[in-house]
């Protein structure tokens, strides 16, 4: 029974699918249909709109004629009666706006049928009343007032305005009456429209309502027959995270300060991005011939070091993958009494600039899905290349750093780094003085003895070499608070912080004594006797900034020399 409701309800979701289409169907078809109705009605509403527009246009137009009509013979009245030029002004305007007015109304009618004979009437009416007024205006000019006069007193004038009044009015009369004959029909066009639209909306909502109907069943068997979009939900919200993961991890080794920090958010953040069981990481050393362990999570062993021929992956340059039987094809560093063979191993190579950074190497599991093991392998090895980059940048700016504050050749602090850490050390002595403190600090200048001999007798090489053997003791000579510097050619400086002075006297002379206990050699031949001399400044007895310590100390430095060299001078 089960496997037939598996066979039938794919069957059936199409059904309702298809059925849920023509409806979608119809709706489109019916909106359609109001859309044009509610076209047509908007049309009919502008050809209402229209025809009332041009019959008001006619209206107007008559009525300013006989507007224009009366102002011309009250002009003429007012010149015959008064004999004066000025009651012609409004004579002359109405014959200016009548031209106007006979063009527009001309223009008006000449698309509508029945009224040329009507239009040519009163426009006959209208020229004579015209010849009628300027004949008369014409006699009064010519000095024929008797004339004029009788012809105002007689009915010709009255005549002709009645002649012209009537054909105005069979004019008005006409056009009155087709305007109402074209209002009713658009009126009887327009309800029955409105009908259609309103007959086509109550269909549309009754097709929706049936589409709601069949959407819901429609849904409501597709989650039925279709639990797995769950699973995919959950997949894509679990590609979400990962995405979020791998950005914050990005962000946050951008803002490390060091490589320890960062090693420290790896650990933290690795895991759970390469979605892996267990796992190490390890940093290619700088000589470049041996990998060692950074980190590891797990309950697997791995080894601590190896070198990068161990493995696979560095060889290929390439993701590797354990085989199933471990052989000649399986990694060293995964063979080794601590970490046991094991097949189910990922080696990745951790490269950033196209340079190899490391080794990341996984306990990948056997997936239960091809399809999830393909994608977990996508995100390693996207995560991997942001880890490279990231360590790869931390890496340069760390080089960058130590380029900036540090000697090439001997490898001591230079002298820029010095002030501004003498500066430093120089402030927190103040501070502890202001607190009852006693004991300062000191600033040894120290210079190599005839240091210009092994240069001109053995080469620049030998005297690189007599630098470096010094620095060296210089360094080892000073705590983890102190600070070694090269101060320019072959003087040195050294700052002793928390010293009191007389213990600062007996940590230059040591330092004298170690150098001089050298022996370097050159090529198998004996360099000679290596000696130095110092030049001893104390805080705050011989200065109370950097400056006036180095001068002090420079000047004791320079009386050391001056009195045999070989010697500690304390400046006074």
């Amino acid at each position: 029974m089960s496997n037939l409701r598996r066979i039938s309800a794919p069957d059936e979701i199409q059904r309702a699918w298809r059925l849920t289409l023509v409806l979608c169907l119809m709706i489109l078809a019916a909106l359609i249909t109001s859309a044009v109705l509610t076209v047509r009605s908007l049309w009919l509403l502008s050809e209402e709109h229209a025809v009332v527009t041009h019959a008001l246009r006619i209206d107007n137009a008559l009525i300013n004629l006989k507007s224009q009509m009366l102002d011309a013979e009250t002009g003429q009245r007012g010149f015959l009666l008064s004999g004066r030029a000025t009651y012609l002004q409004p004579y002359y305007v109405a014959l200016s706006q009548l031209q106007a007015s006979r063009a527009g109304l001309a223009a008006s009618l000449s698309r509508e049928a029945g009224t040329a004979r009507l239009l040519a009437n009163l426009e006959q009416a209208i020229s004579a009343k015209l010849q009628e007024l300027e004949r008369t205006i014409q006699l009064k000019n010519d000095g024929h007032i008797e004339e004029a006069s009788a012809a105002l007193l007689t009915d010709t004038g009255k005549q002709t305005m009645d002649t012209m009044r009537d054909a105005l009015r069979v004019l008005m009369s006409s056009e009155s009456h087709r305007s109402d004959q074209w209002s009713a029909e658009h009126a009887q066009e327009i309800r029955t429209n409105y009908g259609l639209l309103a007959g086509s909306l109550a269909f549309d909502l009754l097709l929706f309502t049936a589409l709601m109907q069949r959407i819901r069943h429609a849904v409501r068997q597709v989650r039925e027959a279709h639990h797995e979009q769950s699973h995919l939900l959950e997949a894509a919200a679990a590609r979400n995270k990962q995405v979020l993961g791998l950005s914050e991890l990005s962000r946050f080794l951008q803002s490390c300060v060091d490589m320890d920090e960062a090693m420290r958010l790896l650990k933290q953040q690795l895991p759970l991005l390469m979605r892996a069981s267990s796992g190490a990481l390890y940093l290619l050393a700088n000589s470049r011939d041996q990998l060692h362990q950074t980190f590891a999570w797990g309950d697997e062993p791995y080894a601590d070091y190896f070198e990068p021929g161990d493995c696979w992956a560095l060889r290929l340059g390439q993701p590797f993958r354990q085989p199933l039987q471990a052989g000649a094809a399986a990694c060293t560093h995964l063979q080794s009494e601590i970490a046991h063979a094991r097949t189910d191993m990922h080696c990745l190579p951790l490269v950033a600039h196209g340079e190899l950074m490391g080794l990341l190497v996984l306990d990948a599991g056997i997936a239960s899905e091809e399809k999830v093991n393909v994608e977990n392998e996508g995100y390693r090895r996207i995560t991997l290349e942001q880890v490279g980059l990231s360590i790869g940048n931390l890496q340069l700016r760390e080089s960058l750093r130590q380029q900036s504050i540090s000697d090439p050749l001997t490898g001591l602090y230079n002298r820029r780094f010095l002030e501004e850490s003498a500066q430093r050390e120089v402030l927190r002595a103040s501070r502890q003085q202001e607190q009852g403190s006693r004991n300062g600090m000191a600033l040894l200048m120290i210079d190599i003895d005839h240091f210009k001999r092994f240069n001109d007798e053995h080469g620049h090489e030998v005297g690189d070499q007599v630098l470096r053997e010094v620095a060296q003791v210089l360094q080892n000579q000073t705590r983890g608070s102190d600070m070694a510097a090269r101060y320019g050619g072959e003087e040195f400086t050294i700052v002793l912080a928390d010293m009191p002075e007389g213990l600062a006297m007996e940590r230059a002379e040591q330092v004298r004594a170690e150098v001089a206990a050298l022996a370097p050699q050159a090529h198998g031949k004996a360099l000679g006797t290596i000696t130095i001399s110092i030049g001893l400044a104390q805080f705050p007895s011989h200065g109370s900034t950097v400056e006036d310590l180095l001068l002090a100390a420079d000047k004791a430095l320079y009386e050391a020399k001056h009195s045999g060299r070989n010697r500690v001078v304390i400046a006074t």
